[in-house]
């Protein structure tokens, strides 16, 4: 049986009008931003408006009045005035907040609470963060940032024209007292402009399936003969249900050869959450030709910081434009700094890696993410996310990144002419009976037949043009070893995830594993 044709595919009643009226919304949109960015004095005026809008509104809780918010009037009384915090630091008045405590860190009482995977910063297994309306509001005007930046970059004016498919947790709520928790994407669903519900797929009851592989299999089956245009969701995901969908359709009697042949309509992912370029090549081979992918930087506490806005991203520019103006206001620390370090947005200089803070509308004042980034050269306020401050490979002090681990593998898999499933990277010392160490490197790849020594060469050099420390270390075999590829058997890095417990989209293969996991990947390599 033929694959089916675009015309036999399930459409959007009333797509003609909707790409239209989106792309005029879109290029309004992103004109706007840009001459923000651009503009020194308007980026701090717009940073700086928030700043004031989230101080105002929380004058009168407990926070507001011990610090005085009424009397600031600009950015530096609020640097004065507020200490820097982490989550470990606001858990005693986030569980009075949970058990219905009102105006503590934010105005009123908070009903909806996001359970992040994130464990930066705190022993708990889970962080539980605020979620008010207000954020709720400015997240989704986020969110349509995000499809400004495609539509007007692409030149897309048809778009949607068909439906954007979620790869989202459940948006079930499970209420804890007298508040309701589930995932923040997840209860973002719940909260769907009008005009934007009937375009977004999955629907209940398989949109709110709690275990990700039945999941996966459900949205295959039912949406296969939808005309799908996008997806949405954390990047190495994409992949997984490509291979899902590719399957549902041959069961049917079907064979198709990649995802175009079964989705023609496909042109954009809207990814995140990892960095994409070690997934692209395995994205692509699935679809069966190029498609659009719009890179975005986020996080629970605030939703959307920044998005893919060149077209660079195919050659790796992971660079993304802020977004400074959707109801979070920004803080950057220079690595090595403490608090008293810290600068707003508008002072950020490029090639330098800050730790990131946020205030927003949910009651999180200056607080550290726990995330690194760096700006780029090219455009005011470009910047690429480099990594978890808290999850970092170091042997001798050289602190290599989660960021600098994929890009190494990214390079690694260009020279090796190879694809990557997915891989994590661990520590090994007293190698040979020295006290040196090396980096051992789990990856699962597509092919068979591959050049381990000139893959694990070229993550070698790539580590080394990245970190000043790592080549200095590595010179010689002085303090660091050459780094040793171990390659995973096919489906390994899914057993590993379903070993774990992996039970939703919001949990990533990690980059960086401790010595526990580091076991259970080397029983998962092959002989």
């Amino acid at each position: 049986m033929t694959p089916p044709r675009s015309r036999s595919l399930r459409r959007v009643p009333y797509a003609r009008v909707a790409g239209p009226a989106l792309w005029v919304a879109a290029a309004l949109r992103v004109t706007r931003w840009d001459a923000i960015l651009r503009d020194p004095r308007r980026l701090r005026r717009a940073q700086e408006e928030t700043l004031l809008a989230h101080v105002r509104a929380a004058a009168r809780t407990e926070l507001g009045r011990e610090h005085g918010f009424a009397d600031i009037r600009g950015y530096h009384d609020f640097a004065r005035r507020l200490p820097v915090c982490t989550y470990a630091d606001l858990e005693p008045q986030l569980e009075r907040m949970r058990r219905g405590a009102r105006d503590v860190l934010s105005p009123g009482f908070v009903r909806y609470w996001g359970q992040s995977s994130g464990t930066s910063h705190t022993a708990a297994k889970h962080k539980l963060l605020p979620l008010s309306r207000a954020q709720i509001r400015w997240q989704q005007r986020a969110s349509f940032d995000v499809v400004a930046r495609y539509v007007t970059l692409y030149g897309d004016r048809g778009f949607p024209g068909g439906y954007t498919l979620g790869l989202f947790p459940p948006s079930t709520l499970e209420k804890v007292g007298p508040v309701e928790v589930a995932s923040n994407p997840g209860i973002m669903q719940l909260h769907l402009p009008r005009a934007a519900r009937r375009l977004q797929l999955p629907r209940v009851p398989i949109r709110d399936i709690p275990d990700y592989q039945p999941k996966l299999e459900a949205m295959a089956d039912a949406y296969l003969d939808h005309d799908v245009v996008s997806l949405a969701g954390t990047t190495c995901w994409f992949s997984v249900f490509f291979d899902h969908l590719l399957a549902a359709a041959r069961r049917r009697g079907r064979r198709p050869r990649c995802v175009a042949d079964v989705w023609p309509n496909l042109r954009v992912l809207f990814g995140g959450g990892v960095t994409a370029a070690p997934y692209r090549p395995l994205i692509e081979g699935r679809v069966g030709r190029p498609v659009a992918l719009i890179d975005s930087y986020s996080a629970s506490e605030g939703g959307f910081f920044a998005v893919s806005d060149s077209r660079g991203a195919h050659d790796g520019d992971a660079a993304m434009a802020m977004i400074p103006d959707r109801g979070v206001f920004f803080e950057l620390v220079p690595r090595g700094g403490g608090p008293s370090d810290a600068i707003p947005l508008w002072e950020a200089t490029a090639g330098v890696d800050y730790a990131v803070l946020l205030t927003t509308s949910s009651g999180l004042f200056r607080y550290d993410i726990g995330d690194t980034v760096r700006f780029a050269e090219t455009f005011p306020h470009r910047v690429r996310f480099v990594g978890r401050a808290a999850g970092v490979l170091s042997l001798t002090q050289e602190l290599t990144t989660a960021g600098e681990i994929e890009r190494a593998v990214a390079h690694a898999a260009e020279v090796a002419r190879c694809t990557s499933v997915d891989f994590a990277a661990s520590p090994e010392v007293g190698v040979d009976g020295t006290a040196k160490g090396r980096y051992l490197l789990f990856v699962e790849l597509e092919e068979r037949d591959v050049d381990l020594a000139a893959f694990g060469a070229a993550f070698d050099a790539s580590l080394a043009d990245q970190n000043r420390v790592y080549r200095e270390h590595r010179a010689g075999d002085a303090g660091i070893l050459a780094p040793r590829v171990l390659p995973l058997r096919a489906g390994a890095t899914a057993r590993f995830m379903r070993e774990r417990g992996q039970r939703s989209f919001q949990e990533k293969f990690p980059r960086i594993v401790g010595p526990a996991d580091r076991d259970r990947l080397r029983a998962l390599a092959q002989d």
